[in-house]
């Protein structure tokens, strides 16, 4: 399966995370009950694993396909976003090419279903757990990485090998693409650059939409869990990112109907300003409480090379842009609510100063009348 000097996979594993919101607001209530609140004190900076079980995967591209073992797994985050974790493993022979197409033409079957379809089900199953009973969909973002990690392949090539022969094959699996467009020599530097392996005869080269490792074996578990905590955070941040916006349109629409009426502060539109900013200032606080923590590598690890590796992930997955772009939209929020108090007191003290003329008049007139 595979003409001389190709890339050809003979042992390895890949592994499929999806990262999905749990469906409406985390009942930690529930979650307690789950995992247990001492394995939640515990791992608060780690995935928790809630549940696992095994299954059958088949890998199909063009006419050629393997059968694998497969162990599915339930990774969840006390801040709120969980993961779906797939790991296929390999066995038999096949290109690097071909599990490149097979995953992006949706040929990955497990337990019968193609992958996104058998994604789905499960997600659905996950989010009914975690929130039972409630028919909230969750946000419908998802994330989906893809981490192959090889064991036995040939050509028999060192890490720097690998890299010079088939750089640009690598890259396109990890820019996520099958297309056949040249690649620039640029971009196959650049991806290949991200490399977060400890030891020089390792690869762990890291990109926002995959991971290419070889070796490795020591420390493997570790760097997948801080990239999973990444990946949770980039998500986490996106679903932020929609629940302000909507607020944001919310307040911005009570603010226009101040300018429709001249008794701004009795109508509705205040309470609805207020809702929103309620809503948005708890987003803030639970990034002021819990992800803040989860942002600094020095918290989520003692260990210099897992922080550095953690503060890399957290740059080429752009966490904290969003991070940014979420705060910029609370303080935006907030001052629109200062802005509305503003002209809500002025029109309130405008009618108040209208009120004492008219008693003022009142007073003065009313002797007149009477006498």
């Amino acid at each position: 399966m595979g003409a001389s000097g190709e890339f050809t996979i003979f042992s390895g594993k890949l592994t499929i995370l999806m990262a999905f919101s749990p469906g409406g607001e985390l009942d930690k209530n529930q979650l307690n009950k789950l995992i247990g609140s001492d394995v939640i004190a515990e791992r608060w900076n780690k995935p928790i694993e809630m549940e696992r079980s095994e299954g059958v995967a088949v890998i199909v591209s063009g006419s050629e396909k393997i059968t694998c073992n497969a162990n599915i797994y339930t990774d969840v985050f006390i801040a709120g976003v969980s993961i779906l974790r797939t790991e296929i493993d390999i066995r038999d022979r096949i290109l690097l090419n071909d599990i490149l197409v097979a995953l992006h033409s949706n040929t990955i079957i497990v337990e019968g279903l193609d992958f996104q379809s058998f994604a789905s089900k499960k997600i659905g199953e996950i989010r009914n757990k975690l929130n039972p009973g409630k028919k909230e969909p969750g946000y419908p973002i998802t994330k989906r990485y893809t981490l192959l990690k090889v064991k036995d392949f040939t050509p028999k090539l060192d890490q720097k090998g690998v890299k010079e022969q088939y750089g640009a094959l690598i890259t396109r699996f990890l820019s996520g693409e099958t297309s056949i467009r040249p690649l620039h020599n640029k971009e196959i530097t650049d991806k290949l650059s991200n490399d977060l392996s400890y030891y020089d005869e390792d690869m762990f080269i890291a990109s926002p939409e995959g991971v290419f490792i070889l070796g490795c074996d020591d420390y493997f578990k570790e760097l997948r869990e801080l990239l999973e905590l990444t990946i949770s955070l980039l998500l986490l941040f996106q679903i932020y990112d929609r629940k302000i916006d909507s607020e944001i349109t919310k307040a911005f629409g009570a603010i226009k109907k101040m300018h429709l009426s001249k008794i701004y502060f009795l109508t509705q539109a205040p309470r609805n300003l207020e809702k929103s900013l309620l809503k948005v200032s708890e987003i803030g606080l639970v990034i002021l409480d819990d992800i803040e923590d989860l942002m600094n590598p020095h918290k989520v690890s003692a260990d210099w090379y897992y922080q550095s590796s953690y503060q890399r992930m957290l740059n080429i997955h752009k966490v904290r842009d969003f991070e940014k772009v979420v705060q910029r939209k609370i303080d935006a929020l907030q001052e629109l609510y200062a802005t509305a108090r503003q002209l809500s007191s002025e029109q309130l003290t405008m009618l108040l100063e209208a009120a004492i003329v008219l008693l003022i008049l009142w007073e003065v007139i009313l002797p007149l009348v009477k006498g």
